[in-house]
C-alpha cells in the first residue's frame, strides 16, 4: 500500500511538473504583431483573436502594431527574433505570397524563414460594374471589353494585388486585354463605380455588398469554390465555367522557423478554439472575412499552393513594384 501510495504521487508530481513546463512556454505577454496601422482590418481580426487567446494559453496577448512597407516591416521583424512562440505575425496573402512575387526588395522567404501556426480568416473579391453597364456576368464583360478599348479598364485597390492579377488572368485567358487601374484603396474605387466612372472594379467583398444589394452595383462574381455569406446569390467564377480562380485571400498566424513544433501545435488548438466561437465568426463577417480554421501543415500547403498558381500570372505580366 505504501508503496503504490507512492507510486501515485510520483505520478501526479510528474504531471504537475509537466503542466507547469507548458505553462511557462507563454510566460507573457505574447505578442501579436501586425503590420498595418491600428484601425484597419488586419488590426481589428488581431485584437479579436488576442481576446480570445489569452483565455485559452493562459497569458497575456497583446497587439503591437508594426506597419509599413506593406507588412514588410513586421514580417522582417518577427523572422529576427527568437521563437519561443511568445511573438507570432498576423499576416495575409498579400505579405505572404504578392508581395514576395512582385518585390525584389522583400528580404524575407514566406516558406523558409516562418513556421505556420493556422489560417484565421479567408475572404473573397468581386467583380463589380456600375448598374448602367449593360453586362450581366463576366463572360459578356469581356465580350464587351474585347469590342471597345474604353470598357477594357478595370479597377483594383493597389497595383500588386490579387485584385490586379486576377483580372490579370481573366483577359490572359479569354486572349483579351484588359487593364488594371490601380487605386489608393477600395473605397476611391466603389465611388467610380457608383460614378460610372470606370467599367468595372476588383475589389473585396466587403466593400461592395451592401451597395450590390441596394441594386446600384452588378455584382458578376467572386473567386472561391464556394459562394460568400456576404453575397449567397452571387455565382462564382468556377460556377460560371471560368478556372483557375478557386484560391481566397487569407490572413493567419505565423512564427519563427526556430520554433518548436509542440508550441506551434498548442498555439493552433489554442486559435481553432477561438475561431469556433459563433460570436468570433459572426464579428468576422462583419468585416467581410470568414472564419476558416486550418492546420499548420495544411496553412503550409496554402502557402506553397498560392505562390505556385500566382507565381506564373505574375511573371507573365511583367508586373514589379520595384
Amino acid at each position: 500500500m505504501k508503496l503504490h501510495r507512492q507510486l501515485i504521487l510520483f505520478t501526479a508530481a510528474l504531471f504537475a511538473l509537466g503542466t507547469a513546463s507548458q505553462a511557462q512556454d507563454f510566460k507573457g505577454p505574447v505578442r501579436l504583431i501586425v503590420g498595418y496601422p491600428a484601425g484597419g482590418s488586419a488590426d481589428a481580426v488581431a485584437r479579436m483573436v488576442a481576446e480570445g487567446l489569452k483565455d485559452e494559453i493562459k497569458a497575456p496577448v497583446v497587439v503591437e502594431n508594426r506597419a509599413g512597407a506593406g507588412g514588410q516591416i513586421a514580417a522582417d521583424y518577427v523572422r529576427s527574433v527568437p521563437g519561443d512562440g511568445t511573438t507570432i505575425l498576423v499576416a495575409n496573402s498579400h505579405m505572404m505570397v504578392m508581395l514576395p512575387l512582385t518585390s525584389k526588395a522583400v528580404k524575407y522567404d514566406p516558406v523558409a524563414d516562418f513556421k505556420p501556426i493556422g489560417r484565421m480568416t479567408s475572404f473573397y473579391e468581386a467583380i463589380a460594374l456600375p448598374a448602367s453597364v449593360q453586362a450581366t456576368d463576366v463572360k459578356q464583360w469581356i465580350e464587351l471589353a474585347r469590342g471597345d478599348a474604353k470598357l477594357s479598364s478595370f479597377g483594383v485597390p493597389a497595383a500588386g494585388s490579387v485584385s490586379h492579377f486576377i483580372g490579370y488572368k481573366l483577359g490572359a485567358d479569354a486572349k483579351v486585354s484588359l487593364q488594371a487601374v490601380p487605386y489608393k484603396g477600395a473605397a476611391p474605387l466603389v465611388q467610380d463605380l457608383l460614378g460610372n466612372q470606370i467599367t468595372a472594379g476588383i475589389q473585396p467583398i466587403l466593400d461592395v455588398a451592401q451597395h450590390s444589394q441596394a441594386g446600384k452595383l452588378r455584382v458578376l462574381a467572386v473567386n472561391g469554390s464556394k459562394r460568400a455569406q456576404l453575397l449567397p446569390d452571387t455565382p462564382t467564377l468556377k460556377e460560371l465555367g471560368v478556372s483557375g480562380f478557386d484560391s481566397l485571400e487569407w490572413t493567419a498566424l505565423f512564427v519563427p522557423k526556430s520554433t518548436p513544433d509542440a508550441t506551434a501545435e498548442r498555439l493552433n488548438a489554442a486559435l481553432n478554439k477561438v475561431l469556433a466561437q459563433k460570436s468570433v465568426q459572426e464579428r468576422l463577417l462583419k468585416l467581410g472575412m470568414e472564419s476558416h480554421p486550418s492546420s499548420p501543415a495544411e496553412l503550409g500547403s496554402l502557402v506553397s499552393s498560392d505562390l505556385n498558381t500566382w507565381r506564373p500570372v505574375v511573371k507573365a505580366s511583367g508586373f514589379t513594384i520595384d
